[in-house]
């Protein structure tokens, strides 16, 4: 027995199966997302970053291809402001002093300041207190004081707060250090950065290149 449709549903039906008319710009939209033209933009860039042509991105040419184009600036995304954060100790704290003012902050380095905290004369870290040890003839290191033992303001690795993200990454890979102090235009202290965040920040500034490269890479275009 053959049912009737229901009169109802007939112009819904009609509509269903009329065909759709679609704007110049959704036609190009449409282009522009499909798979065929992402793989095509995905190879070309894949071609640009992987400079020795071996097929392979290494982490030298992810940087160079990467690292010197929309980074953003150290103050607004990975510089650590916060004076309170930085340990101070006087050009003449004790070395004793010095162990005790890392341990309570929990931290490898001390800033040696003038009168006011921004105002950085050196920095003390564990690799300097263990060589000054080494270096002192008599062992006892009671006698020392922060000024014996500081790196100098005019011998630090310090960085701009102008300086990208990327400057700020090539400094840590060719010194080797993981912190740098930041200094405004006049020599004052104001802040830190790490290779960690120098680091987060590109992976950040740069996911979606990353991820749809590894997709391209592992063959999900």
């Amino acid at each position: 027995v053959r049912r009737a449709m229901p009169t109802r549903l007939l112009p819904r039906l009609r509509a269903a199966l009329r065909p759709r008319r679609t704007s110049a710009a959704s036609q190009r939209a449409a282009r522009w997302m499909s798979t065929d033209h992402r793989r095509k933009q995905l190879e070309t860039e894949f071609d640009r970053v992987d400079l020795n042509k071996d097929g392979v991105i290494s982490r030298e040419e992810f940087m160079e291809a990467y690292g010197s184009g929309g980074v953003k600036s150290l103050v607004a995304h990975v510089l650590d402001e916060n004076v309170n954060n930085w340990p101070t100790c006087s050009l003449d704290t004790t070395a004793k002093e010095l162990a005790v003012v890392m341990g309570e902050h929990k931290n490898g380095w001390v800033v040696v300041a003038g009168e006011d905290r921004t105002d950085i004369l050196g920095i003390i870290t564990e690799r300097d207190v263990v060589r000054r040890a080494l270096d002192h003839n008599s062992g006892d290191m009671t006698s020392l004081v922060a000024s014996d033992i500081m790196t100098k303001k005019e011998d630090l690795i310090t960085v701009s707060t102008t300086d990208s993200v990327w400057d700020l990454t090539k400094i840590f890979l060719k010194s080797g250090i993981r912190a740098a102090p930041v200094l405004d235009d006049d020599g004052h202290l104001v802040g830190f950065v790490s290779i960690r965040d120098a680091v987060a920040q590109l992976v950040e500034d740069h996911s979606t290149e990353m991820v749809c490269l590894n997709d391209y890479i592992h063959g999900s275009y």
